[in-house]
């Protein structure tokens, strides 16, 4: 049996091996790309550029550098921020309290008027927001304001709008 394992192992080896013949290839040598001729293209000259005066006030700035484009609205639509607005009624009246953010450097000063609307766009009633001292006079951070509704309806489900009735302008 080990006799014809070895026979049968020296069988394989012989017949297993095969030659092995190695072919070179051989490669283009590399050539060099050859370069564009340049040919210089003109650039383009520029068309004039024609534009009429302007005439007008130039931009006006605040004192933080953004452009005032409106000046009954400037300070309202970039500084002051309403929040925790409260619609209720007492004693037969209709009351707001609500919180106005001053995130400008200084005191503003100006008006602030509430209305209320419903769906068809018709006015069921307004107030003026005030702070505790009277006018409206809004110092930087949080200030509560306060307003007295006048309406003969309860406003508080209603669409409402605020409007500038006084512009705000820092306090000199």
């Amino acid at each position: 049996m080990k006799r014809l394992l070895i026979l049968l192992l020296l069988l394989c080896t012989v017949f297993g091996c095969a030659s092995q013949e190695a072919h070179l290839i051989y490669l283009p040598e590399q050539t060099p790309t050859p370069a564009a001729a340049e040919t210089p293209t003109p650039s383009p000259a520029p068309e004039p550029l024609e534009l009429a005066p302007i005439e007008g006030e130039g931009f006006t700035m605040d004192e933080n550098g953004l452009p005032v484009l409106n000046a009954q609205t400037h300070y309202y639509e970039y500084y002051l921020s309403v929040s925790n607005l409260r619609v209720y009624e007492q004693n037969d009246a209709t009351l707001l309290d609500a919180t106005i953010t001053n995130s400008f450097s200084g005191v503003l000063t100006g008006g602030l008027r509430i209305s209320f609307y419903d769906e068809s766009g018709m006015l069921y009633g307004y107030g003026d927001l005030k702070t505790a001292a009277g006018p409206l006079k809004l110092f930087p951070g949080e200030n509560r304001v306060y307003a007295d509704v006048l309406t003969e309806v309860d406003v508080q489900g209603m669409d409402f709008v605020f409007t500038v009735t006084e512009p705000f302008a820092p306090e000199k």
